[in-house]
């Protein structure tokens, strides 16, 4: 069976189960609502549920941190994509929260992931939620 065989049964197989994903276009869907085909939904799938994205101040700082700094890391963190930025927030995090230290994560996920690795033994389960 060539790949794109292999490929085709795989999809059918997830035609037929109902479980094929399809991402659907918006117009506009960073925030708490989305726009597509012309009509409006109340967003539950943001990452953006406050709407920050759109506030009038973070579009002028990130305009501002662009300017000083470009448009791209050039890099991991672990790497060289560590800025003077990134270590002045989190200063201030640590600071605002009271705590000696904070560590910035790219997402949610990657923070998870961390904790986990770094607080989790062999003999440890988690359970989960879905």
């Amino acid at each position: 069976m060539s790949w794109q065989e292999k490929i085709n049964a795989a999809l059918d197989a997830r035609r037929a189960a109902d479980a094929l994903r399809r991402r659907y276009p918006v117009a506009q869907g960073a925030g708490r609502w989305l726009v597509a085909d012309d009509r409006q939904y109340l967003n539950f799938s943001s990452n953006d549920y406050l709407g920050l994205s759109h506030h009038p101040q973070i579009i002028r700082a990130w305009q501002q941190g662009a300017e000083q700094f470009g448009v791209g890391s050039g890099g991991s963190g672990h790497v060289s994509g560590y800025s003077v930025a990134h270590q002045a927030l989190e200063e201030e995090l640590a600071e605002w929260l009271g705590y000696s230290r904070a560590l910035l994560f790219i997402s949610g996920f990657a923070a998870n992931q961390a904790v986990i690795a770094a607080m989790m033994a062999k003999e440890d389960r988690i359970v989960a939620d879905r």
